[in-house]
């Protein structure tokens, strides 16, 4: 496991640029944490890292459940945190998006923690105050134990 304190949004933006210059197709990043704690902020920073044009302007999926970016590769921006069931899922085709040819993020995966593959990355967060966050990565698979090496 890998801890990371952010700053400022700005921070936690760049953190995410260099995960998203590190990720490939088929890549799922699970991210948890408290409402505001950081997890769309640090997907905006994955979208530039994979080179989303306007990649300011992501913002969280949370009515229609998942948006799609273009970059190098597609990514998959899931936000679960309405859903009741994790089979809900099933409705907008999430195994495509998992095993597609782009890199999922979920935002409160927790809460479909059953549906995830064995192995992906974790990234929690945790609001120290407004601005600082604590951000612990864990790994899940030889791939991903590699990737938080390099972060």
């Amino acid at each position: 496991m890998k801890k990371i304190i952010t700053k400022c949004a700005d921070e936690t933006v760049r953190f995410g640029a260099r995960l998203g210059k590190l990720i490939s197709k088929g890549d799922i990043i699970a991210l948890n944490g408290n409402l505001g704690s950081g997890k769309t902020t640090l997907v905006k920073g994955i979208a530039q890292g994979l080179g989303v044009r306007d990649a300011r302007y992501v913002n969280s999926p949370s009515f229609v459940i998942v948006k799609e970016y273009k970059g190098r590769f597609p990514l998959y921006h899931f936000d679960v945190y309405r859903l009741d069931d994790p089979s809900a899922l099933d409705s907008v085709g999430y195994k495509e998006f998992f095993y597609g040819n782009g890199a999922s993020v979920i935002e409160w995966a927790e809460k479909i923690q059953e549906l995830l593959p064995k192995e992906h990355l974790s990234i929690e967060f945790f609001s120290e105050d407004i601005n600082k966050r604590e951000i612990s990565i864990s790994a899940e698979g030889e791939r991903y134990k590699k990737m938080v090496a390099r972060l």
